[in-house]
């Protein structure tokens, strides 16, 4: 289970064995079902999740109970209600299973610990803040940029695993619509 982890750090930082072994020992397994909860909405994210097989969403729900995807993470990604699990606050979302998967979890604790003493860790630590910024980046500006339909198709060219691996309900989610809207887009292909 660790393997993955490990070939994670080796194939995308310049690390040893020993460095690798050290950062990998705070992660703990998990399994999870399909559409289980693993943060909820007003409550701390308690730790890091490193998607080992399956698929894991941070999402909230507006005033309406339309449920808005923020961020979807498969296979050898990393996911957290980031600015919860950093400042330690309540989070204002939720990071659910959307497929049954199996995780790779490091606490708040070991996460600082780790970040305080392993040069790997620093690394990687850098390099999550930026993809984060990045991808929100991308997220604002391609809400206010392009209309449904244009962000159904760049999601279908640029990241088709979305496409083939989100319900309807998810990727409506994801992509800022209505289920309703999406089969109407899907329709006109």
């Amino acid at each position: 289970m660790k393997a993955s982890l490990g070939q994670f750090f080796a194939e995308k930082f310049t690390a040893n064995g020993d460095e690798i072994s050290e950062v990998i020992q705070y992660f703990r397994h998990r399994k999870v079902i399909k559409n289980e909860i693993l943060v909820e909405s007003g409550q701390v994210c308690p730790t890091l999740f490193f998607v080992v097989k399956g698929g894991l969403k941070t999402s909230f729900y507006d005033s309406k109970g339309q449920e808005t995807i923020r961020y979807v993470a498969f296979e050898n990604q990393f996911i957290s209600s980031l600015y919860s699990f950093i400042k330690q606050t309540p989070s204002n979302e939720y990071i659910s299973a959307i497929e049954p998967s199996e995780l790779l979890v490091i606490t708040h604790v070991d996460f600082k610990y780790s970040l305080s003493k392993i040069s790997l860790f620093k690394d990687f630590y850098i390099r999550m803040l930026e993809g984060t910024y990045l991808n929100n980046h991308w997220r604002i500006e391609t809400f206010l940029r392009l209309d449904a339909k244009q962000r159904y198709q760049y999601v279908l060219a640029n990241n088709k695993q979305l496409v083939q691996r989100l319900s309807n309900k998810d990727l409506a989610g994801f992509l800022g619509i209505t289920q309703e809207s999406l089969s109407r887009i899907k329709a006109r292909k």
